[in-house]
């Protein structure tokens, strides 16, 4: 078999609700790569909301930001960040609808007063309900209040979480001029992210088969968001996980089995990976 480049999404794909590689995953991951094949993730998060519980696992490469970030062989091969006045443009649409607004960067995980208030009291609920939730993630999170010019940060991705306006709504208001879809990270409420225009999972992995003078029909890609759509439809064979939402689904070649069901590790059996 030839050597595949496998993408994985982060969030309900390699991880669970706790942020946390299951088992079987891992094992699937070190035997495939044992086998000579290329393991790559390729999220939404920024890089630096790749924390210790997921850089743990040995892979060959991150495609980060929904596309905007690229590092491989140890080094940052690609990295663009949107400019300040498209991050002014989206400061100024969001922060007077009293939202929670989250601006990732490489190095800090960026969110608003209302947000940190959001987030603590559903961090709270999950305590109380026993709901995993991400601690490593939340854990990053670091207040913008207090910088003067929150538009001049290397932000690759603005996401969103409100209660008041629907993600169809922000769609119809901002898709002409960014790059809008659901949120890979799952929070109550309505919610989705915002990046650069034509930036997406499918750009970043263009990217990296030019650097690896790979091929297109080498490429496999399992994801369970809204997010992972372009990844899905771009590589030859597009994977949902069991927990994929229905229009995921609806475009991939296979469903697999969910995250804490050995949904990867059933996959790459299927593909004979492993």
């Amino acid at each position: 078999m030839n050597t595949k480049y496998v993408f994985l999404d982060i969030d309900g794909t390699l991880v669970d609700g706790n942020g946390i590689i299951p088992e079987s995953a891992e094992k699937a991951i070190d035997l495939a790569r044992s086998n000579g094949h290329k393991i790559f993730i390729c999220s939404g998060r920024s890089r630096c909301e790749m924390h210790e519980n997921i850089m743990r696992v040995k892979l060959d490469g991150i495609i980060g930001s929904a596309g905007a970030y690229v590092e491989l062989d140890g080094k940052v091969v690609f990295n663009r960040s949107m400019t300040p006045e498209m991050n002014r443009k989206l400061l100024d649409y969001f922060e007077p609808k009293k939202m929670s607004i989250f601006l990732e960067t490489d190095d800090e995980l960026y969110i608003n007063d209302i947000g940190l208030d959001y987030v603590g009291k559903y961090i709270d609920w999950c305590k109380e309900n026993d709901v995993p939730y991400d601690k490593e993630l939340f854990s990053l999170l670091k207040s913008y209040s207090g910088i003067e010019h929150p538009e001049q940060l290397g932000i690759k991705k603005l996401l969103f979480v409100t209660e008041d306006y629907t993600l169809e709504q922000v769609k119809a208001d901002m898709s002409a001029e960014f790059t809008v879809v659901d949120s890979g990270i799952r929070l109550p409420g309505h919610s989705g992210e915002l990046s650069e225009p034509g930036m997406n999972k499918g750009k970043g992995i263009e990217f990296l088969l030019d650097y690896y003078d790979a091929k297109i029909d080498d490429t496999i890609g399992v994801g369970d968001g809204e997010n992972d759509t372009e990844m899905l439809k771009f590589c030859n064979v597009g994977i949902a996980m069991g927990n994929a939402t229905d229009n995921l689904k609806k475009i991939a070649d296979y469903i697999t089995t969910d995250v804490n069901d050995e949904g990867l590790y059933n996959a790459f059996v299927h593909y004979g990976l492993i």
